[in-house]
Formats: C-alpha cells, structure tokens, sequence
C-alpha cells in the first residue's frame, strides 16, 4: 500500500489526499487508503500505466475487492513512469 501512496505522489495527488491515504494507512484503515487514492486518482483524471493498473489490481483482489470498485482505473491507462 505504501508503493501505492508513493506512486500517486509521482504522478502528481496532491498532497491533502495524499495524508488521508497516509492517515488510513497508519489506523491499519486499508480499505478507506485503497479507496482514497484509486478514487482521487481517477477524480483528477491522473493517467497511469498497465504496471500500476496490476497492482492495483492485485491490492484488490487481495482485500477481496469486488472488480467494480477498482477496474474502472484502466480507463487511464496511458503514460509511463519509472521509479
């Protein structure tokens, strides 16, 4: 979750969401940091990568997500990043 956070930093959130998402993260609140940062994200229509998108991906499956609450992120897919 914490790679989560630090490649929404790269790629620009801004830094409000960014200390919700922390926050969460440090109340073992899980769910409401995946949800913060997947949903703000895609609120500011920040494009990510395939890589990202699996991650994601794989950060749902393992919270036993349902695949309508992340999956609409592939729709901004589109630009590279390194870390």
């Amino acid at each position: 979750m914490l790679r989560l956070i630090e490649i929404a930093r790269i790629l620009g959130l801004n830094n409000r969401d960014l200390k919700n998402a922390e926050d969460f993260l440090t109340h073992n609140e899980f769910g409401l940091c995946f949800d913060t940062i997947v949903t703000q994200v895609y609120e500011y229509d920040i494009e990510i990568d395939s890589e990202l998108y699996e991650s994601i991906s794989k950060i749902g499956e393992r919270m036993n997500l349902k695949l309508e609450s992340y999956s609409f992120m592939k729709e901004l897919q589109g630009v590279m990043y390194t870390l």
